[in-house]
């Protein structure tokens, strides 16, 4: 039987005159207020795995536990929640859509959990298996490769997933009596890598519940992502 784990990183990025994010646990703000000062040039940063960090942690008790949490991350979103997350777009940080082309359509394939693009970049509408991977190897592609910027980039994930029984579960006005819960915590920062001037940052939540069985009775947490975007 393999015990549970916990795994919590603090780690500070710090840009001249640009912006504090600050990580603790898997929590993390941002701030930016910068400006190119006149006359600035790009600088020539080499490939820096340091600034480039992937923490993907899944607690579990036993392999019963481990195949329902990747039972949780197998569950696809429906289309028609893909399509309304699509359609409500980022009212926030995106009032005026601009983000959004007109005549825009989903993702096409098997398994997709994402609705969009930005920056060129993939938004969830659901955290999936696949979604880790994907942020997992762009991160890690990011600590390979060499950028030339006005600031050094960085990017960071934090994916955590974790398993707990209950007697009884109350989500969204709904019961469950007796069923397993996967908590599944995802979240994501770029800054200077799909542009030279922007960066993003972003969280998603799921809760997946599951019967003794195993088998997915209810998800939440599926839907619009939103993705502040800040710039230089």
């Amino acid at each position: 039987m393999k015990s549970p784990s916990h795994l919590y990183l603090s780690t500070s990025f710090v840009i001249i005159r640009l912006a504090a994010t600050l990580f603790t646990g898997i929590a993390f703000t941002l701030n930016a207020n910068a400006d190119v000062l006149p006359g600035a040039m790009p600088k020539d940063w080499p490939a820096n795995p340091a600034k480039h960090i992937v923490s993907v942690h899944r607690e579990y008790a036993d392999k019963q536990q481990a195949a329902m949490i990747a039972t949780a991350e197998a569950a696809l979103p429906s289309k028609d929640t893909l399509l309304q997350a699509m359609k409500a777009g980022d009212r926030r940080n995106d009032p005026l859509a601009l983000n959004q082309p007109k005549g825009a359509k989903l993702p096409a394939g098997e398994k997709v959990w994402w609705y969009k693009e930005q920056l060129g970049i993939r938004i969830p509408g659901a955290i999936t298996g696949d979604c880790v991977a994907y942020y997992s190897d762009l991160v890690n592609k990011y600590g390979k490769q060499a950028h030339k910027r006005y600031l050094e980039p960085s990017s960071r994930l934090d994916y955590h997933a974790r398993i707990k029984l209950h007697k009884e579960f109350i989500i969204d006005g709904k019961t469950f009596k007796d069923v397993n819960v996967v908590d599944l915590k995802l979240k994501f920062f770029q800054s200077f890598l799909a542009s030279a001037t922007e960066g993003m940052h972003f969280e998603k939540v799921r809760v997946v519940v599951l019967d003794a069985e195993g088998k997915v009775l209810y998800i939440s947490g599926d839907g619009p992502t939103e993705v502040p975007i800040f710039a230089i």
